[in-house]
């Protein structure tokens, strides 16, 4: 008797480690902490949602009503993720004045070159386009709005008033 046994690669860290490589690989040289990870996780695939001067690419997943509790979600994953491409020798974690970081390796951008597929095509393009309104904006005021996004949700579902 043989089992076929699928593994499963939605919502694993394996996905969210991949994600952080290529969301990396975009800001390279720059490093960030695991807050602005799960941040950056969260909208990469949700591109659509960050107000910006220039019009970006659609999101590459549909949008949720209970974004905060999506968000949470992906937190644990992309911890998980980042030790995982840390042991694949794709991502350093780095101590410094800022805390634990995690930045792309050099070899990341030849893995993130052989990911070829519609959806990383799109991923990718994603990441870079994040990059550069980070770079416009300042990474502190960037990551402060995409954070007040999250807090915006929260108040959302909770029916508070922000």
């Amino acid at each position: 008797m043989t089992l076929d046994i699928q593994p499963e690669l939605f919502n694993t860290p394996l996905e969210a480690g991949m994600r952080a490589v290529i969301v990396l690989d975009a800001f390279a040289p720059h490093a960030f902490d695991l807050k602005n990870l799960s941040l950056l996780d969260f909208y990469v695939v949700h591109v659509g949602d960050i107000e910006a001067d220039t019009q970006g690419p659609e999101s590459l997943h549909p949008p949720v009503e209970a974004r905060k509790g999506e968000f949470f979600v992906r937190r644990r994953l992309v911890e998980e993720g980042l030790a995982l491409m840390e042991r694949a020798f794709l991502l350093d974690k780095v101590a410094d004045e800022n805390g634990l970081t995690f930045r792309a390796r050099d070899v990341a951008a030849a893995m993130v070159d052989l990911m070829e597929s519609p959806y990383n095509l799109r991923l990718r393009e994603a990441s870079y386009w994040i990059a550069q309104c980070a770079e416009k904006e300042g990474h502190d005021a960037f990551f402060a709005r995409l954070e007040s996004g999250v807090g915006r949700w929260s108040h959302e579902v909770s029916g508070e008033v922000p």
